[in-house]
């Protein structure tokens, strides 16, 4: 009888024991589970975060290159997903390593703004997949010294606000367009690798 004792009152003890442990790390599971939604709410605040510094860093980068060549009724650039197919392949074949690419249509023209290395850099197509130019902003550590000082010679009071480099293609020169404040209104002057004033559309 003893024994029987024993045993039950040890095999009770070992039950209460394991419901005890269970207890616990359904405790764990719950504390694991809690961590785990503020883990993932954490994530996604981050990606929300990330998304909206691209975002910013998207306007700004437009503002930049389309300053001051707004169309007829004052508008910018107006996001697209539906770029024709010569448009598509044109740039796959120009830019090939391209991240981040965002398409928009402007003045009649589609443009893809996308990373490329350490910099971002629109490039204008025409519907028949001709590439018009490619702009980039840079600094004025990046301008060629011909271009800066011929600035400096006729208009000795110019503030570089911001410099874009557009490529064009079948062109040996590239077209630097400077922003400057005169009369307290934004002024756009262009030009070429020599450091010669030159004409251009937009």
């Amino acid at each position: 009888m003893k024994k029987f004792f024993l045993l039950s009152t040890g095999f009770i003890f070992s039950l209460t024991m394991i419901a005890q442990g269970n207890s616990n790390n359904n405790g764990k599971e719950k504390d694991k589970s809690k961590n785990d939604k503020s883990v993932q709410h954490g994530s996604s605040q981050q990606k929300e975060k990330e998304a909206n510094e691209k975002k910013q860093h998207d306007e700004e980068h437009n503002k930049k290159i389309w300053a001051g060549t707004s169309d007829k009724n004052g508008k910018g650039p107006v996001p697209s997903k539906n770029q024709p197919s010569k448009v598509s392949a044109a740039f796959q074949r120009d830019y090939p390593n391209a991240v981040n690419v965002s398409w928009s249509k402007y003045r009649g023209d589609w443009t893809a703004s996308f990373g490329n290395g350490l910099y971002r850099s629109t490039a204008v197509y025409h519907a028949n997949g001709e590439r018009r130019d490619t702009r980039t902003p840079v600094t004025r550590n990046e301008m060629p010294r011909n271009v800066f000082e011929s600035i400096y010679k006729s208009h000795p009071g110019t503030s570089l606000e911001d410099i874009i480099k557009i490529e064009v293609p079948n062109t040996a020169k590239d077209i630097f367009r400077i922003k400057d404040i005169l009369g307290g209104k934004p002024s756009y002057f262009y030009y070429n690798s020599d450091g010669q004033l030159v004409k251009y559309n937009y």
